[in-house]
């Protein structure tokens, strides 16, 4: 069903009970990419918390300039302004407390265990059911917003993904073999969006990076990675202090990465 967009937005936030997220709530019909108008509204001071939500994006992307199917009725496609007091390098922890918020509440949905693909992807069945993306931009000074946007595939069905996502893609729809009602998902994320990012900011990012690594089968897995125009090989054991995947080469050395996109057939 699609939304009712002021009606969905006041039931969203009646039922959020929230620290940091839902200081308001747009529900939009159709938008190129929540997260740009995200950073829109950073940059005329809107206040930490913001979730613009839409029923479908025109230009939705994820990492390296991809594009993010986003047709109506079936999926989520949000974004969610954030304002800490933190450093441009340790916008990883971020993305990855975004990651744990999205795969608790998968979890909490999917009929089948999704799982953590290091930076930003959660997978079912070794097929991306979600993608994460997290900009960071500047503000007055030296102070910074991080944007997060989100996008969770909930009533696909397989037909419905375009012809070369068809092998990769899927949704909880098809994992349940129901629907899945939407504003549940947005709700459940929400709610796990705030409590880890507030726990993120009394604790730091260890609590963060162990949550991460409970929630992936990646480790010990040899795997490939394409970082820049090279693609390493390694053993993939574990995150470091900042969030950056470890590598165990052939060699016996380590190799840390801080961006880059694993390639693996089924892990």
């Amino acid at each position: 069903m699609p939304y009712d967009y002021e009606s969905d937005a006041a039931i969203v936030k009646d039922h959020l009970n929230c620290v940091h997220i839902g200081s308001e709530i747009l529900f939009l019909p159709e938008i190129d990419s929540t997260n740009n108008l995200a950073k829109k509204h950073s940059k005329n001071d809107a206040q930490e918390g913001l979730v613009i939500i839409a029923e479908s994006q025109t230009g939705g992307r994820g990492r390296m300039g991809r594009s993010w199917h986003s047709p109506p009725e079936t999926g989520i496609y949000l974004s969610i302004l954030l304002k800490p007091n933190l450093k441009p390098d340790h916008l990883s922890f971020i993305t990855l407390l975004a990651g744990v918020s999205a795969i608790l509440t998968i979890n909490e949905i999917s009929h089948q265990r999704a799982n953590l693909k290091w930076p930003n992807d959660i997978l079912i069945n070794y097929k991306k059911v979600c993608g994460l993306l997290c900009e960071m931009t500047q503000e007055k000074g030296d102070s910074f917003s991080v944007v997060i946007g989100i996008g969770i595939n909930v009533n696909q069905l397989p037909g419905q993904f375009p012809k070369d996502l068809k092998k990769t893609a899927t949704s909880l729809k098809i994992t349940n073999g129901s629907p899945v009602n939407r504003l549940t998902v947005i709700q459940s994320f929400l709610t796990n969006l705030d409590r880890e990012y507030h726990s993120f900011l009394n604790k730091g990012g260890n609590s963060v990076i162990k949550k991460w690594c409970l929630n992936t089968n990646l480790f010990g897995k040899v795997i490939s990675i394409k970082h820049g125009t090279n693609i390493i090989q390694g053993t993939a054991i574990r995150l470091d202090e900042l969030g950056r995947l470890v590598l165990l080469m052939d060699n016996g050395h380590e190799e840390v990465f801080d961006s880059g996109e694993i390639i693996l057939n089924k892990y």
